[in-house]
């Protein structure tokens, strides 16, 4: 009976690990060990410690948790040299599984190490990618643009197929012109950068008909903050848990720069993206992200396909421009390219087919 060793430290990891064990569990009999959230804990894994320990965003917030998360990345070590196991999957969080397997591999010798998630080598930082090569022995990726980057330095990875394909239904559902849904993100910074943009946004439109509705997806503990500049006008409140279905009943979204934008163009849903960072990140981030684009269809396709409104351009005028000159271009076609080399097969059944192929 394989074993397999898997570790996630954010929310988005234990959905992946989740889908992944469900995908080996149709192959046959594993034992599973590792690290994980509620979501791999209802598919039988024990969890060595708490997920919630590695799911630290920010640096003020890490420095103080430091010695915790080296006392786990030691604890983590010794659990895999004790198991033994013939695989160990890793899947994101890099600042933490970098290190353990980095240490584990040299006390495993008979162990497979892969990586889930590619580090996005494509937009900056790009020696990242003969660091994997040194330690992993596969590795997965989520676009299909990304394996060459590793295959350069002889690290075995493959395109799998994008896990948002298996989360986003693929029917569809009359859309109703009569609100616009609004994605403003969801730590303080970006509410107190991107509302203020949106509520402006939709004023505008809501000149041009008073009858049109606000849907804001965001959490429960975000609503003050995103309702002081909404006072007054036509909002609704849309729970993080029911956005897809939002994404696939609304006309037009507009969105932070992100996931959701993705998420969004597998819906097929008509949207523009929007950023603003403060000056000092926006220095920073001009001088060494690579890619042309933020829209993740865009950087794909190599063209503005979704209008992005960056930073300068990040103003209701702006914006509402490009709303204006929204062109409504087929999307239906995202599904299909990010499914996968084999969509007779899931993206977690690839990645599980994967995973086994090399052990």
């Amino acid at each position: 009976m394989p074993s397999i060793y898997v570790i996630a430290g954010e929310t988005s990891g234990d959905v992946l690990g989740a889908r992944l064990m469900q995908a080996f569990k149709q192959k046959g009999n594993h034992q599973f060990f590792g690290i994980g959230g509620d979501m791999m804990a209802k598919e039988g894994l024990s969890s060595l410690f708490p997920m919630q320990d590695l799911s630290i965003m920010g640096l003020v917030e890490i420095i103080p948790s430091l010695p915790r998360i080296i006392k786990h990345v030691y604890k983590t070590v010794d659990d895999i040299v004790d198991k033994q196991p013939d695989v160990v999957i890793t899947i994101d969080s890099p600042d933490f599984c970098k290190p353990v397997v980095k240490r584990a591999r040299k006390k495993c010798p008979n162990t497979k190490f892969i990586h889930y998630v590619a580090p996005t080598v494509w937009a900056w930082r790009a020696g990242r990618a003969k660091t994997m090569a040194k330690l992993f022995d596969g590795l997965i990726c989520l676009f299909p643009f990304e394996p060459p980057y590793f295959e350069e330095y002889n690290l075995k990875a493959v395109f799998c197929g994008h896990p948002a394909i298996e989360t986003i239904p693929p029917e569809q559902y009359e859309r109703v012109n009569d609100h616009i849904l609004i994605f403003p993100g969801s730590r303080k910074g970006e509410i107190k950068r991107m509302v203020p943009v949106f509520a402006s946004v939709y004023k505008k439109m809501k000149q041009m008909n008073p009858s049109l509705q606000a849907r804001i997806v965001a959490l429960p503990h975000l609503k003050d903050d995103i309702s002081e500049e909404f006072f007054g006008l036509d909002v609704m409140y849309v729970d993080p848990t029911d956005r897809y279905k939002a994404m696939k009943l609304a006309p037009f979204a507009l969105a932070k720069s992100g996931t959701t934008g993705l998420e969004l163009a597998i819906a097929e849903c008509p949207h523009v993206i929007a950023y603003k960072m403060t000056p000092v990140t926006w220095t920073i981030v001009k001088k060494f992200v690579k890619t042309k684009y933020a829209h993740i269809v865009n950087i794909m396709e190599d063209r503005e396909i979704i209008p992005e409104c960056i930073q300068d351009q990040c103003n209701a005028e702006d914006i509402m421009n490009a709303v204006l000159r929204y062109d409504n271009p087929d999307l239906s076609y995202i599904r299909q390219k990010l499914a996968g080399p084999n969509s007779q097969l899931t993206p977690s059944e690839q990645a599980a087919a994967f995973i086994l192929d090399i052990i």
